[in-house]
């Protein structure tokens, strides 16, 4: 029965996913250090580049997306904090008009590089995290621009770390 359904599902979303449409989105902005990373680091920026997937038939979609997230130390004594992500998101776009307003959520990979400046080697370690978020953007054909901020929770073998990124972009 459960196989029965899922080649029914695929075969009723396979015309709407051929009809989806890639966008292609670059931003930035500030980065709020959270949890441990909140003790040692002081609130930095971030750049970042993803792709959205957005199936004009459903109001979700999937979005892969990439940032590097560089937050200065609070301490002398300790090295720059570094987080390059990589992750994906469902994406459930609310009904609006002129703006679109949206909720993701997802996981992906963190790698954090940071550590002590009295250690030779930079402490480099990499976690599973997972985020949630609300956005708004514009622009439903060609060029626009969005706004999203979203809660990064990270869990690491000696803690838990996280990040709330405000990001401000624009997408093709």
């Amino acid at each position: 029965m459960r196989r029965s359904f899922l080649i029914a599902s695929l075969l009723i979303l396979l015309p709407a996913a051929v009809e989806a449409q890639p966008r292609l989105m670059v931003g930035g902005g500030f980065s709020a250090p959270q949890g441990d990373v909140g003790d040692v680091a002081d609130p930095g920026w971030h750049l970042g580049v993803g792709l959205d997937l957005g199936i004009p038939t459903l109001p979700v979609g999937l979005r892969a997306d990439g940032r590097l997230h560089k937050m200065a130390a609070g301490d002398a004594a300790l090295r720059n904090n570094e987080y390059l992500t990589g992750a994906i998101s469902l994406v459930f776009r609310l009904p609006g008009v002129g703006l679109e307003p949206y909720v993701l959520g997802g996981m992906g990979t963190y790698r954090y590089t940071g550590g002590a400046n009295s250690d030779p080697d930079v402490t480099r370690y990499s976690d599973t995290g997972y985020h949630a978020g609300f956005g708004i953007a514009t622009g439903q054909l060609g060029f626009g621009v969005f706004a999203e901020i979203r809660y990064v929770y990270i869990d690491t073998d000696t803690g838990s770390n996280g990040i709330i990124p405000l990001t401000l972009g624009f997408r093709l």
